[in-house]
């Protein structure tokens, strides 16, 4: 069974048509509808009209006279091939060898002549010429015309008569049997008009309707969907979202600067909030820095004392001597570790603030990697440029104590291989990026969610305020700092600050 919508999004869910939709959706559906009303009165007449003048006596008379026409064009066409065809006749020369020359040029001189033969009394043909190429007026049909001759035998020729004649009389036949049946129905033509524009009105109507909808709806789903996540956001729900869909038109606009100003409040509002933690804990620091120093001097005192009256002795036990060389080792040690520990929590209680001034971000890594030989590494500390100049607004001092930091963290998870730590410098639009990578097992993801918390470390040593205090440092300076993995394996840092107007960098100090 699946688990119910999130509130946000049955928040953003539309739910039912409002009443600016059915507005928008009536507005198109009357302006498709009153065009339309007007033109099937006007479709009306116009068929009125048009089954009166195709239905006019004279109309159909000269329908039904057309085939007589056409019956009249052939019977003279086929005149004039037989008439033709004696006057080829007439010119036959008397010399056998002669006829196929005669009929050859026959061919040439005499329009629509396709072949032309002569038979003998049996049938056979004893000369014969016919025109191969094709007829330059399109598809024919044959038009033969015999002439007997003096002799006996028989002059045959054939003509091409224009195959579109052939189909136009059929046409015209076919029409006037339609025109002749037509009369009769013509109230019934006109309903049939009068239905088919009706229904063309009923379904453009609903179309428009459909449309309309649709438009609304595309429309308005997203503004309602706008107004419902200002109210979950008023309410304080930082993680509502409206989604701005593939469209390009300002509500698209509107919905995606929505979701960058909720992004920004929530980022604002996770900057205080950890702002606001990492000051709890300074005050956590401060005291137990002072709890834990306030007895170190007195321990330390008392035992020394223990060991000068010891070394007083007349007679001291060796045993006792060694026990007490021994646990003296051991108090001075973690006197030591405690020492160390007052001086962590001091340095975090007492945080600097940050006193950004202008510099470039990638002069200033140069300048770190040149001043602090990757804190002694073997394979030394690369810089790589991706970018131009990006200007920022940095306190170098603090900064150099965040490099510092992840530096030594990445020199630390790359033992006991010779370290090779990356700083990538490059910039987006509104921001300057700061990565440093290394080449070791990386972080796994479960412990990057808690890898900025103070006290939270993976070490055997440590307070785990180093990533705290680096965390706070940048987020004082506007900026953001993530962990992830690098690309080709270990872990990676990246820092982002806004950038500033390129004037406001100033040429870069030295270190």
């Amino acid at each position: 069974m699946s688990a119910p919508a999130p509130p946000s999004r049955r928040w953003l869910r539309g739910a039912r048509p409002s009443r600016f939709e059915l507005s928008i959706a009536l507005a198109l559906v009357l302006a498709a509808v009153l065009p339309l009303g007007a033109s099937l009165w006007l479709a009306s007449r116009l068929a009125a009209e048009n089954l009166a003048l195709g239905l006019d006596p004279r109309v159909v008379d000269r329908l039904e006279a057309t085939p007589a026409l056409y019956g009249d064009l052939f019977q003279a066409r086929k005149q004039l091939y037989a008439q033709q065809a004696r006057a080829l006749a007439q010119g036959l020369p008397r010399s056998p060898a002669a006829v196929g020359p005669y009929l050859q040029a026959a061919l040439e001189r005499t329009p629509r002549l396709r072949r032309a033969a002569v038979l003998t009394e049996a049938g056979e043909v004893a000369a014969e010429a016919e025109n191969t190429a094709p007829n330059p007026e399109g598809e024919w049909r044959e038009a033969p015309a015999r002439v007997a001759l003096p002799g006996g035998g028989t002059l045959e020729c054939v003509f091409a008569i224009e195959a579109h004649f052939f189909a136009e009389l059929d046409e015209s036949r076919e029409l006037a049997e339609a025109m002749a049946g037509v009369e009769a129905l013509r109230a019934e033509i006109q309903r049939s008009y009068v239905r088919a524009f009706a229904l063309l009105l009923f379904a453009w109507a609903l179309v428009a309707g459909l449309l309309g909808w649709w438009l609304a709806r595309r429309t308005t789903r997203r503004v309602t969907a706008l107004v419902r996540a200002t109210g979950e956001l008023a309410r304080g729900n930082l993680a509502v979202r409206v989604d701005p869909g593939r469209s390009a038109d300002e509500v698209a606009e509107l919905a995606r600067a929505f979701n960058t100003m909720v992004a920004e409040v929530r980022e604002s509002r996770d900057r205080i909030v950890y702002l606001e933690k990492i000051s709890g804990w300074q005050d956590v620091a401060r005291r137990l820095a002072h709890e834990i120093k306030n007895p170190l001097t007195p321990i330390q005192l008392a035992f020394q004392q223990l060991e000068a009256r010891h070394r007083l002795l007349a007679a001291p036990d060796p045993a006792f001597a060694r026990l007490l060389a021994e646990a003296g080792e051991i108090v001075r040690e973690e006197i030591g570790t405690l020492e160390r520990l007052v001086g962590e929590f001091s340095a975090f209680a007492k945080l600097p603030e940050v006193r950004p001034e202008p510099a470039d971000l990638g002069d200033f890594a140069e300048e770190y990697a040149r001043a602090s030989p990757a804190e002694g590494l073997a394979a030394g500390l690369e810089v790589v440029r991706a970018a131009g100049p990006c200007p920022v607004a940095l306190d170098r001092a603090l900064m150099r104590t965040v490099l510092a930091n992840l530096v030594r963290n990445a020199a630390e998870a790359s033992r006991p291989e010779p370290a090779r730590i990356h700083l990538g410098v490059s910039r987006t639009t509104a921001r300057a990026v700061l990565t440093v990578g290394d080449e070791g097992p990386g972080i796994p993801p479960e412990v990057r969610e808690r890898i900025f918390d103070p006290y939270f470390t993976t070490k055997s040593e440590g307070t785990g305020l180093g990533l705290a205090i680096a965390k706070k440092i940048v987020l004082q300076h506007g900026g953001e700092i993530e962990v992830g993995g690098r690309p080709g394996g270990g872990a990676q840092f990246t820092l982002s600050f806004p950038l500033s107007s390129p004037s406001a960098a100033g040429p870069a100090r030295p270190s």
